[in-house]
């Protein structure tokens, strides 16, 4: 009898431990949703039961990399003249939809922001808008060509970016500063001071941004002196300049470049989150590779139910945003985090981030072709914060055609966007009017001329 008790005994502790131990929700949590919205994306919500408490689920997913996507991922902020734009997350998608003319289908809030700005990482576009510093918290990246990650960005390199006629962007890796650049090097000269260099070319641009190492620069063309390769090139730099000096490789590249046009000198990721053209900072990296991560943290009240955010990528491709309502908003309780983590887990994902959460849980959908708050944030309001993830649609294929794709010229793959900082990333396309074309031919030779005469 007592061998009997002790093996039942042994079986209830094993029971109560596999209790303990197991996962809040499984991969059937959203398999019968109370509603569902497919207008080629997928819109799920659920209010289910797990462990006793009530949770309100909003879900959505978009594969990108799929044939013939209709819609890709992007993030979104706005910004003035003193920096980023406070406001919710319906309102940043309507700007997004006034600047772009694109419709927006799916938006939930971004990051954690102190200060008016994010906290951590943000790349838009490919274009490194900030670099996070603080080691307790991750950001995910990802392309809409299936590339993602999740962890600290800490590397990056120099860009010069350079724009064609219809505003599409080449990227082009910088090697070396105030240094003469080797064969098939790119150079950048950021110090006040006369220089030469050997069989090499350099183009002069011109910023208003006081820190020339602190990037990105918006620039534009400001030679003064011949262009193109030369056996010897001497150059001066002012204040305001810097130079682009390059070998026969990228003559033909920038020796066409004319006076006042766009060119930009950016930090691009590097590292593990090269390729990524959009990079948003969060608290937890929830799920890394698979592998659901339940030591979360417990300041900032991760152990606490609360309203949760978080954004992921499956193995293939597809990216999802989660709202899940807390603190008795719409009779929800709320996760911690390691709930977080093991709902992401639940719902497939290959990386996972915990996005800001509590009272910026804002999940907005397309329905009935109107954007539509779905969930019910906890302060009672939309509250306001500094980006959002967005589901858009594609832009038309004559509106920026060519864009550089992956792994070729560089980041920013994605048509469209934004380019942080820049109210017409594009730039203006040049006027086709023969009379304008005539009169700007007479104005470019008379530059030709003197720039070669005091050269």
């Amino acid at each position: 009898m007592k061998k009997i008790l002790t093996s039942v005994s042994i079986v209830m502790v094993v029971l109560m431990l596999l209790t303990v131990t197991a996962s809040a929700f499984t991969a059937s949590v959203l398999d019968t949703p109370d509603y569902i919205l497919e207008n080629g994306f997928k819109y799920l919500e659920k209010t289910t039961t797990e462990n006793g408490k009530t949770q309100n689920i909003f879900y959505g997913e978009y594969n990108p990399t799929a044939e013939d996507a209709e819609y890709e991922w992007v993030l979104h902020t706005i910004k003035d003249e003193n920096g980023t734009v406070l406001t919710n997350v319906l309102d940043i998608a309507k700007d997004y939809e006034k600047t772009t003319g694109r419709k927006v289908m799916l938006a939930v809030n971004g990051d954690y922001f102190a200060g008016g700005e994010p906290v951590d990482s943000y790349v838009n576009d490919g274009v490194v808008v900030k670099i996070g510093n603080m080691a307790n918290k991750n950001s995910f990246g990802f392309s809409n060509t299936g590339i993602a990650t999740v962890g600290r960005m800490t590397e990056v390199e120099v860009n010069v970016i350079t724009y064609d006629a219809d505003g599409n962007r080449a990227f082009n890796k910088v090697d070396v500063f105030n240094n003469q650049p080797e064969k098939g090097q790119i150079a950048i000269y950021n110090q006040p001071g006369t220089y030469t260099v050997a069989n090499a070319g350099a183009m002069i641009l011109r910023t208003d941004v006081a820190n020339l190492t602190q990037y990105p620069l918006d620039c534009t063309e400001a030679t003064m002196t011949s262009k193109g390769v030369q056996e010897s090139k001497n150059f001066t730099l002012k204040s305001g300049q810097v130079a682009v000096v390059y070998t026969d490789a990228h003559n033909d590249l920038f020796a066409n470049i004319k006076y006042g046009e766009r060119v930009d000198v950016v930090n691009v990721p590097a590292g593990d989150f090269a390729g990524c053209d959009w990079v948003i900072g969060g608290y937890d990296a929830i799920v890394d590779n698979f592998e659901v991560k339940t030591n979360c943290h417990d300041d900032n009240g991760g152990d606490a139910a609360a309203p949760r955010t978080f954004v992921g990528m499956k193995e293939d491709g597809t990216i999802f945003v989660c709202v899940v309502d807390g603190r008795g908003a719409g009779g929800s309780v709320g996760l911690t985090v390691e709930e977080e983590a093991q709902l992401a887990g639940a719902l497939g994902a290959q990386y996972a981030l915990e996005l800001d959460g509590g009272g910026s849980s804002t999940m907005i959908v397309r329905v009935n072709d109107e954007l539509t708050l779905r969930n019910v944030p906890s302060d009672g309001s939309m509250r306001r914060v500094a980006n959002v993830v967005l589901l858009v649609e594609k832009p038309k294929a004559e509106e920026n055609p060519g864009e550089d794709g992956p792994g070729e010229d560089g980041p920013g793959t994605e048509p469209g966007g934004d380019n942080p900082g820049v109210e017409n990333p594009g730039g203006e396309k040049p006027s086709t009017n023969p009379i304008i074309a005539f009169f700007q031919s007479i104005i470019d030779a008379i530059i030709k001329f003197f720039t070669e005469l005091f050269s």
